[in-house]
């Protein structure tokens, strides 16, 4: 800079940091608290039921992790591939067009198949993923 290009040196720099001149802050009343402990009264502990929702949406064509609803473990489901609707469906459109064959692929590809889950303790059936 210059000489002779800057402020004014009769006019100062204001404060900094800080409020205005003739500035007075509001004064708030002081608040109380919504809920005052009182050592006199009782504590309660409730047991608390933790619900577990498994949506059965989530289950595809892989194993999920979910609570079993016929013995109440928390488990990876067990898969197993079955034929359903989808691979007969191929299996005769591939016989109508005379590709007899290839008509025992679908059978033999997974992803194909119907899925159903198992859970690994109690070897019920928790849940089906159809293809179609």
């Amino acid at each position: 800079m210059e000489k002779g290009h800057g402020p004014p040196p009769h006019i100062s720099a204001p404060p900094y940091p800080g409020p205005p001149m003739g500035f007075a802050p509001a004064v708030r009343p002081a608040q109380q608290p919504a809920y005052q402990y009182n050592a006199q009264q009782p504590v309660t502990v409730q047991p608390v039921a933790q619900v577990v929702v498994v949506n059965n949406n989530q289950l595809g064509d892989v194993p999920g992790h979910m609570a079993c609803p016929h013995c109440h473990s928390n488990i990876i489901t067990r898969t197993e591939h079955t034929s359903g609707l989808l691979t007969w469906l191929i299996c005769c459109t591939l016989g109508l067009f005379l590709i007899w064959p290839c008509c025992l692929i679908p059978f033999c590809v997974d992803s194909c198949r119907d899925v159903e889950h198992y859970c690994p303790v109690c070897n019920n059936v928790l849940y089906r993923y159809k293809r179609l």
